[in-house]
């Protein structure tokens, strides 16, 4: 019985700290967003140029777009690092999502078009043309 109690006592103890480490404060979040935003994006796709993520991301998605920028944390048994997830969208209707983990390293995770009864995901940060004339297609 003494064993089983440590056990639950450690496991509680475990959750409630990593709880607490994926509990992010505006500072922290904006802090993660700048880094994944400076990250080269030849880093996250070794295809691209070797300039910022955010400084290629705006060059791509054109004047007809809005870009937001979001932390992103789940259950750490489910995702071990906060996520930044980059929204785009054309005229004012939402499109796209990357999804951006923030671990030491910022690693791309996930290119979605998620459009009115569309929905694709493609496999690397260098389809985003693709994504984006797919986006706009569905405008016309």
């Amino acid at each position: 019985m003494k064993t089983l109690t440590l056990v639950v006592l450690c496991l509680s103890l475990s959750s409630a700290i990593l709880s607490a480490q994926m509990t992010l404060t505006d500072e922290d979040a904006a802090k993660l967003i700048s880094r994944v935003q400076q990250t080269s994006a030849s880093q996250l796709d070794s295809a691209l140029p070797r300039m910022t993520f955010e400084r290629w991301l705006r060059s791509q998605v054109g004047t007809d777009t809005t870009i937001n920028w979001v932390v992103r944390t789940a259950d750490v048994s489910v995702q071990r690092y906060p996520w930044i997830e980059t929204d785009i969208s054309i005229h004012g209707r939402p499109g796209i999502v990357i999804m951006i983990a923030a671990a030491t390293k910022p690693t791309f995770q996930s290119l979605q078009l998620m459009w009115a009864g569309d929905y694709a995901e493609w496999p690397r940060l260098r389809d985003l043309p693709e994504a984006l004339r797919r986006a706009r297609d569905g405008v016309k």
